[in-house]
């Protein structure tokens, strides 16, 4: 009984010592493994069901500050962005100027960097003006100069913005020049007397010009080719120092380039003539890679020598077709008719084509027997959707011969595909030809020693539009440019615009000396009295009154300026015969 009750009554049990603290030690692995199961399986509540405690929220993304409003600005352009400036004149450069974020005040321009002898006031754009026009002036004798890169600057408060374009100083229509080498450019090229004949321009603008020239002691003359960078200068890129020459194997017997022309490919071809001992002067053609190299996949290692017959055979023309075949003109000493039109097509590998004439050949007696008959200048023409193919020189008067594509003459060309009649002189000879922008044919020479031009219709008729200024007949325009001594035309061709440019020679006074000659035509045939001195630009170039000869004429388009000029080739005679080369303002 005592035991029960102490046992059961409270005041009798002794005090009681306080549970143990519960043990910090980490669960098991196994424990935790558990809970983690039974929270997947939704049981992480109590016997009652109760919900586990919600998730923790994580802290809120900072707010990034506001984007800083953008700062007042504004650019330039120039829409226009090449400006030509007349020598003594000025040009008017309009640049235009876009505002943004609330910019709204005026802003100050000025030209920086500009050529010599060029200059332009500031001028401002008002508040809210789109634009304004920046005046260059180029002083009388600013020197011409290449397109010179000028800077735009815009300024307004601390604001400053700038564009960029170019500015050119030109000369007047028909003045050398002089940002070409600085004008003027003399150039020897052999030993003794060079002869030029031939110039043509590359699709980057650079200047090929061909003839005959003495390069050694132990040569006789040989072909010579020449380039300079599009600007003047020798090219050192090509050939040896810009110069090139080519014999063909024939000993210090002559050779002799007459023309030349540059294909779609970019190589380059030279004819002329080659003196091959036992059958005289034949036809020779060289083609050169764009270095200068000759192309040793051109007929025999660059060059091809054709005879028409046992004698004397020149080439004196050369010109490319579309499809790569080429044709080259001149002339054939035959036993029975004297000198005849001569013409031979090549295949691009240098091969004589067989589908043209005989056997790539064409001979066409015109005269009588023992007259000289040459072709100096070669065009294609387009009749009825066909190509033809036109051939004009002569001694003794312009005579023409058109061609269908397989070398026969063309019927349909005044009399049997042959002119041979239109100034009725004994002296004469047509030297270069053009077809014009309305088809027509339009041709440059000689008559009695006098610059002669003539334009024929697509039939061989005189066009009877052309020439009727100065007492001229229809169809013909004679230019005297001196009325008591010679004068010769030796090249020609056509502007955009359809205006002619003339190139050759005339003699000073009552002497023998020469100077270059370069004349410009209406479209109708009258002088352009806008171009050098009414029509006529004479440069001499030899002192002393030493003679100076323009032979050969082509434009050289250039996208920087933007312009056309013509390029001018020739001879100048110091202490003997030397390449001229100069370029024309148009």
């Amino acid at each position: 009984m005592t035991e029960f009750y102490a046992s059961h009554h409270p005041a009798a049990l002794p005090a009681l010592k306080p549970p143990p603290a519960p043990s910090r030690r980490p669960w098991p692995a196994a424990a935790l493994a558990l809970g983690a199961l039974l929270t997947a399986c939704g049981g992480g509540g109590g016997s009652d069901g109760a919900a586990p405690p919600p998730a923790p929220v994580p802290p809120s993304a900072p707010v990034p500050p506001p984007a800083p409003t953008p700062s007042p600005s504004f650019t330039l352009s120039v829409p226009a962005n090449k400006a030509i400036v007349w020598q003594g004149d000025e040009a008017t450069v309009t640049v235009n100027v876009e505002r943004a974020n609330g910019f709204a005040e005026a802003v100050q321009l000025a030209a920086q960097e500009l050529p010599g002898g060029v200059s332009a006031g500031a001028v401002s754009v008002p508040a809210g003006a789109a634009s304004a026009a920046l005046k260059l002036q180029a002083a009388p004798t600013a020197p011409h100069s290449l397109p010179t890169t000028v800077t735009v600057k815009g300024t307004a408060g601390t604001l400053s913005a700038t564009q960029t374009m170019t500015a050119t100083v030109r000369g007047k229509p028909g003045d050398v020049d002089t940002s070409f080498g600085g004008g003027i450019n003399v150039i020897p090229v052999g030993l003794t007397d060079d002869s030029v004949r031939g110039v043509a321009v590359q699709s980057d603008g650079k200047v090929l010009v061909t003839g005959f020239a003495v390069p050694t002691a132990a040569s006789g003359t040989e072909f010579f080719l020449l380039r300079t960078l599009r600007d003047g200068g020798l090219d050192a890129s090509f050939g040896t120092g810009g110069k090139v020459y080519t014999g063909f194997n024939n000993g210090a017997a002559s050779d002799e380039a007459q023309a030349v022309a540059v294909q779609a490919d970019g190589k380059i071809l030279v004819a002329g003539a080659s003196d091959q001992g036992a059958t005289g002067y034949d036809f020779a053609l060289a083609r050169y890679n764009a270095d200068g190299s000759l192309d040793a996949s051109f007929g025999t290692g660059g060059r091809v020598v054709t005879a028409f017959g046992p004698q004397s055979d020149k080439a004196y023309a050369v010109l490319v077709q579309p499809d790569g075949k080429i044709l080259v003109g001149g002339e054939s000493v035959q036993a029975t008719t004297g000198g005849d039109f001569a013409l031979a097509r090549y295949n691009a590998d240098g091969s004589l084509d067989a589908s043209f004439g005989q056997g790539g050949k064409v001979l066409t007696p015109i005269g009588e027997f023992g007259a000289r008959e040459a072709i100096y200048g070669l065009a294609l023409q387009t009749v009825g959707g066909s190509t033809r193919i036109v051939a004009v020189g002569g001694e003794g008067d312009f005579r023409v011969v058109r061609y269908t594509a397989t070398g026969q003459p063309d019927a349909s060309f005044d009399t049997g595909g042959v002119v041979k009649t239109v100034f009725g002189g004994v002296i004469g000879a047509a030297r270069s030809v053009v077809i014009t922008t309305d088809n027509k044919i339009a041709i440059a020479g000689h008559a009695d020693h006098d610059m002669a031009v003539v334009r024929l219709l697509p039939d061989g008729a005189l066009d009877a539009s052309f020439g009727l200024t100065d007492f001229d007949l229809p169809g013909k325009r004679i230019v005297a440019l001196s009325s008591t001594n010679w004068d010769e035309a030796t090249a020609l061709v056509q502007q955009e615009d359809g205006k002619l440019l003339i190139s050759g020679w005339v003699y000073s006074g009552n002497s023998s000396s020469g100077d270059t000659a370069l004349v410009r035509l209406l479209a109708n045939g009258a002088l352009d009295h806008s171009f050098g001195e009414h029509g006529v630009k004479r440069t001499a170039v030899a002192a002393n009154g030493k003679n100076d000869q323009g032979r050969a004429l082509v434009l050289q388009p250039d996208s920087r300026v933007p312009t056309v000029r013509v390029i001018q080739a020739g001879e100048a005679n110091g202490s003997d015969h030397d390449l001229v080369l100069m370029r024309h303002w148009l």
